[in-house]
């Protein structure tokens, strides 16, 4: 008797276990294949960021964006004026120097809201390196050469 109660005991928990695993697969899409609508929405909105990093890049913009700088390191001519945009829904700051304990004084942008801008003009050539007050432990770090 108790021999025949230890199978059944696994048996039932067999059972189960096979019917967990049947619920989960019904729920899960087996197949990878995507309509054409949502793939092309997905290239094109691919398609878009990168267009727009690019377009910053080129135009001597810095994105905050994901907690980072994007590009993380901008090389411009003396004489340029570069505009950090904060594309997050959260507030960054600009802040030259290396950490929030070694800031060097020449620029800070304040806290920047979603949407707003900050710009600075870098009339010396040499290495520039800021980050995000708010975000530093996060590696939100930037840097930008001037050259002559």
């Amino acid at each position: 008797m108790k021999k025949s109660r230890n199978y059944f005991t696994l048996a039932l928990f067999f059972l189960i276990t096979l019917l967990i695993f049947s619920m989960a697969a019904c729920g899960t899409r087996t197949d990878n294949s995507l309509n054409t609508e949502q793939q092309v929405s997905s290239d094109t909105t691919a398609a878009e960021t990168i267009a727009a990093e690019t377009t910053a890049a080129n135009s001597n913009q810095v994105l905050c964006k994901n907690n980072r700088f994007n590009p993380d390191t901008l090389t411009v001519s003396v004489g340029t004026t570069v505009t950090w945009v904060n594309q997050d829904g959260f507030i960054h700051t600009v802040t030259s120097g290396t950490s929030p304990s070694e800031t060097s004084g020449l620029f800070d942008s304040g806290n920047l809201n979603g949407g707003d801008t900050f710009s600075f003009t870098f009339d010396e050539p040499g290495t520039y390196d800021y980050f995000c007050i708010p975000h530093y432990s996060f590696g939100m770090i930037g840097k930008v050469i001037v050259t002559e």
